[in-house]
């Protein structure tokens, strides 16, 4: 299936935000995507390797393009993440917005997260989680077809998990969504962190060292708006 108007959406927006090259890096690397399964897909029997465009999907949001591409986490650097971070799995939540073939709902489900939920908008990557979730008889994870900007977060200890899955238009709908819970016990888990700008001016998040065995995620945790100590003081 080919969606033209997300197509014609995606490059008019990536022309204009970042111009003609990174707008062929991208078809570049989109080509290359297309290969056999990784190493975790052979091991597990499972299909969550591959890059998706978002134009090949079925999507009925108004967010559709603003989004980016489904590509997979590596378990290994996720995993080192969750260690870093210490918090107690087993009475925590494992959010993943944008969750596409759903990789790091196993790999969270399997960490020991009392409840973990993919959140998903495009018809064929929701499926394809579900299906991966079924066949590892995962009953503590679910994929939830829905767009990130309307998810109502739950309460309590949280860990929000991103892999650059949308533009600054979104994250900062999902932002406004999490105010309710800013004293709650929270991390913010951000692979590629393009718009981190968003989240250091977050009044309720404050920048958070990095796993040393994941140099490319940002980490950001909650905090009060007292306890709050702004990036320019860090520095």
């Amino acid at each position: 299936m080919l969606n033209v108007r997300i197509l014609t959406e995606k490059v008019a927006r990536v022309l204009a935000e970042e111009g003609i090259a990174p707008l062929c890096r991208r078809a570049l690397s989109h080509l290359r995507g297309q290969r056999e399964r990784d190493p975790f897909d052979v091991e597990n029997g499972t299909e969550t390797s591959g890059l998706e465009p978002l134009w090949k999907l079925s999507i009925d949001s108004p967010n559709a393009r603003h989004g980016e591409r489904y590509q997979a986490t590596s378990p290994q650097e996720l995993v080192s993440v969750l260690e870093y971070l210490g918090v107690d799995p087993a009475s925590s939540t494992f959010i993943d917005l944008g969750c596409g073939k759903g990789r790091t709902l196993i790999v969270a489900a399997r960490f020991g997260f009392g409840k973990v939920i993919g959140v998903e908008f495009a018809q064929e990557l929701a499926a394809t989680a579900q299906a991966n979730l079924v066949s590892q008889r995962l009953d503590n994870a679910v994929v939830l077809r829905a767009d990130a900007a309307e998810f109502t977060f739950p309460p309590g200890s949280k860990v929000i998990y991103l892999y650059n899955p949308f533009s600054e238009q979104v994250l900062a709908k999902v932002l406004d969504n999490l105010r309710a819970f800013r004293n709650d016990r929270l991390y913010v888990v951000y692979k590629s962190p393009r718009c981190a700008r968003l989240l250091d001016e977050c009044d309720f998040l404050q920048r958070h060292e990095r796993a040393p065995r994941a140099p490319h995620i940002g980490i950001w945790r909650g905090v009060t708006a007292e306890a709050r100590v702004t990036p320019e003081a860090v520095a």
